[in-house]
Formats: C-alpha cells, sequence, structure tokens
C-alpha cells in the first residue's frame, strides 16, 4: 500500500483494504479449525502428567485468542503500517498489554485462577483489536465508504505476497512452537515451564528491539527507491551495526545475569544448567542477527523469492531438534534450532538481499555477525572472571553483575567499531534527532 499512500489513491486503498479485511477472516478461520483438528493428539505430544489441568480446554482458550488476532478488524492495523503511522498500534498495543498484564498478575495473586488469566488474554486482544480499528476509522474516514472489488490481477499480486508472507509467519510460529514441543514429548512439561521463565524474559526485550527496528520500516521502503544500491548499502550497514551493539549488549546480559535473577526471582530449584542458558542466548542471537536483514526483504519485496526455504528451516528445525534431544538432552533442542538456522535463513537471505538489493558480496555482513558472536564469549569470560564472588541469586549479585556488563560489553564495543563509519554516521543521526526535538520544546 506505500504506493496508493503515497499517491493519495483512496479509491485503491479501500478496495486493498476489503481485500486485506476478507484474507484476514479466512486465515483467522484456517488457524482456528487446524487447532480443533489437532487437539485429538494433544496427550500424545506432552510427557508426564496433566492431571492439574484440562489441556484441552485451555488449549481451546488460547486457540481462540491466536484466531481472534486475525479476527475483529485485526486488518486494518496494516494501514497505520503501510502510512509510517506504526507507533500509533504499538502505542495502543503496550498500554492494553501492560493493563492486561495487571489483571493477569492480579487474577493469579487474588483468584488463583489460571481460567481467569486466559480470558482476559482473549479480552484484550479484542479489545486491542477494536480501539485500532477506531483510531484508523478516525484517521481514515473514506474506510466507511463502498469500495470497488480488485481486480484479478491486482488479487493475483496481492496474493503472491500475502502468500509468501504467510510462509514466513508460518515457518515463524512454528519455529518457536517446536522448542516447547519437542521438550514436552521427549522429555517433561516441567521442563518447559522452567525454560519459559527465562524465555518469557527473552520475549520481552524481543517485543522492545521489534518495537525499536520496525519503526524504520515504513521509511527505508521510501529510502530505497528513492536511492542508489550504495546508498541503500550504507544504511543497511548503519542499522546492522546498531542491531550487532543491542545484540552483543542482550546476549551477555543474559549471560552474566539470567542464573542469579532466575534464582532471586523463582528460587534456585527453578534453574536450568548453564549449559543449556548458553544455547537458549545463542538461539536468541543468532535469530536477531536477521533482524535487518529480514526488515529490507521486507521493504524491498524479496521476501516472495526463497519463500518455501522458511518452511524447510522449520522442518529441519523439528527434524534436528527430536535428534539431537534423545542423545544430548534438553540443550539439543536449541542446538536444533540454531543449526536449522544457520544452515538455511542465515547466509541465503542476506546473500539474497545483497546479490538483488545491493549487486554486491554479503561477505562483509557474515564477517560482522562471526565477530558479533566472538565478541559475547570474549565480554562474558571477562565478567564472569571479574564477578566470581557475586554468583549468588541476591539483589547485589545482579546488580554488580549489570553494572559490569553495562560497562564491558558497551566498552568493547566501542573500542572495536567506535571509529568505523557506521558508528559515526549512527551517532551523528543521533545528535541530529536529539538536537531537532530539543529546538523544538
Amino acid at each position: 500500500m506505500y504506493r496508493p499512500l503515497a499517491q493519495n489513491d483512496i479509491e485503491t486503498i479501500k478496495s486493498q483494504m476489503l481485500f486485506f479485511k476478507k484474507a484476514y477472516k479466512i486465515i483467522g478461520i484456517i488457524i482456528f479449525f487446524t487447532g480443533i483438528a489437532i487437539m485429538p493428539f494433544l496427550p500424545y505430544l506432552m510427557k508426564g502428567t496433566t492431571d492439574a489441568v484440562n489441556i484441552y480446554q485451555y488449549f481451546m482458550l488460547y486457540l481462540i485468542q491466536t484466531a481472534v488476532s486475525y479476527l475483529f478488524f485485526a486488518y486494518k492495523a496494516t494501514l497505520l503500517a503501510a502510512d509510517q503511522k506504526r507507533y500509533i498500534s504499538d502505542i495502543i498495543t503496550y498500554i492494553i498489554h501492560i493493563c492486561m498484564n495487571i489483571v493477569q498478575i492480579g487474577s493469579l495473586i487474588l483468584c488463583r485462577s489460571f481460567f481467569i488469566y486466559t480470558i482476559v488474554g482473549i479480552i484484550s486482544e479484542v479489545v486491542r483489536n477494536a480501539t485500532i480499528a477506531y483510531v484508523v476509522d478516525k484517521r481514515y474516514p473514506y474506510l466507511k465508504e463502498n469500495a470497488h472489488v480488485l481486480s484479478k490481477s491486482d488479487k493475483k499480486d496481492i496474493f503472491t505476497r500475502v502468500y509468501a508472507m504467510s510462509l514466513y509467519r508460518f515457518a515463524s510460529v512454528v519455529g518457536t512452537a517446536t522448542d516447547n514441543l519437542v521438550i514436552s514429548s521427549n522429555i517433561s512439561v516441567v521442563f518447559v515451564g522452567l525454560y519459559n521463565n527465562y524465555y518469557m524474559i527473552i520475549q520481552i526485550i524481543e517485543k522492545i528491539i521489534q518495537g525499536i527496528f520496525s519503526s524504520f520500516t515504513s521509511s527505508l521502503g521510501n529510502y530505497y527507491v528513492l536511492e542508489n544500491k550504495n546508498n541503500n548499502e550504507k544504511m543497511f550497514l548503519m542499522l546492522n551495526r546498531l542491531n550487532s551493539w543491542v545484540i552483543l549488549f542482550c546476549s551477555v546480559s543474559f549471560m552474566t545475569i539470567f542464573q542469579p535473577f532466575i534464582g532471586f526471582c523463582f528460587g534456585e530449584e527453578y534453574l536450568l544448567d548453564y549449559r543449556v542458558v548458553i544455547a537458549v542466548v545463542y538461539n536468541f542471537a543468532t535469530n536477531y542477527q536477521q533482524n535487518i536483514v529480514q526488515i529490507y526483504k521486507n521493504v524491498t519485496g524479496l521476501f516472495v523469492k526463497g519463500k518455501y526455504r522458511a518452511v524447510v528451516t522449520a522442518v529441519l528445525n523439528l527434524v534436528i531438534s527430536i535428534i539431537l534431544v534423545q542423545k544430548i538432552g534438553l540443550i539439543g533442542v536449541f542446538l536444533g534450532s540454531i543449526i536449522s538456522r544457520l544452515v538455511t535463513t542465515w547466509w541465503y537471505d542476506a546473500w539474497l538481499l545483497y546479490r538483488h538489493g545491493f549487486n554486491k558480496s554479503p561477505l562483509k555482513f557474515y564477517i560482522d555477525c562471526i565477530v558479533t558472536m566472538g565478541l559475547i564469549v570474549v565480554c562474558t569470560a571477562i565478567i564472569e572472571f571479574l564477578c566470581q564472588a557475586f554468583t549468588q541469586p541476591t539483589f547485589y549479585s545482579i546488580f554488580i553483575r549489570s553494572i559490569a556488563c553495562l560497562i564491558i560489553s558497551n566498552g568493547i564495543w566501542l573500542l572495536i567499531y567506535g571509529r568505523s563509519r557506521e558508528f559515526k554516521e549512527i551517532y551523528f543521526r543521533s545528535k541530529k534527532i536529539l538536537s531537532s526535538r530539543l529546538n523544538k520544546k
């Protein structure tokens, strides 16, 4: 929708939104009935007792929540994203999720009811979609007018792109769900709970990272069209350098603070083996190394090429994880995710972008990724050596390790990249944005 929005082509926008409305409904219905078909097999996907809860009941509730995310006006958020106003839907989402979390925590503490907890999640999803739809209708009142049906050629073009994006989305969801599925069916549902204590924290950080970088997407679409390939590569490298900085700091923080933090909050009996923690963190790091590549693939339309590669990655993830979990236990689940990503997504997507987007070799990108992975090890080793006396799950240990992580990881990164062209560009642009905002005030 970038072009019709830029040209203020209201009729095309209305027609596309009508098409998206139908597409989202179909996707939501497919998800719901696919989940229904899976329900009879739930006991075979879980190892250990399930007598504490009715797994069918809660599976249905979470299935409804997932289906609802595609229904009840969910499609209208796409217009804000295409019109460089995604921050509006993000703000609404953050506010509603904060309120949801408060109510959910209250339901667990006061009512001790997981049923209420899940119902609140469904209600919040409906409220979120309805609120975003209300804002969109106010900003784009012409959406209430009758719209023409898209031509067959336009439908085919949109379907091709939506189909490709759906494959990526499907593979992403399957890849994420595979870890819990393999753990529950091959080890125990208890270890799913232990892992999710760590993953819950990672998810919070992931949402922050996504919020920061997704705001660039619409602007990058315009920039890519207007600028030459050389300038586009420079912008990509600058954003990727910023992304590597974020990955380094977050990964080293996870490596050095996870254990005392989980022990402090939940108890030492809820700790995973540190080797598993390393695998979990590197699973996060290798995934988000592709962050800027994925953004550029979306804005350039290259996601249509190699779309079945995402499905191959998901299948490989499942197969390798099942093999490794039987040989080396829990750590094998996350090694399966890492290996499947490295042999498919990691090298192919960057090669695709550089070949068709920049007409260059992706060697520099590969080197930067390897260096970042190495720096995670170096920074973690230094912090662990310096903080040997602070391993207990206490607030003081967490505080000391946090300060060490802040200084060492950022200090080493600046020492290596502080004089690079990309860092100077980041510094210049950040200073310019800050100055303009201060002048407005």
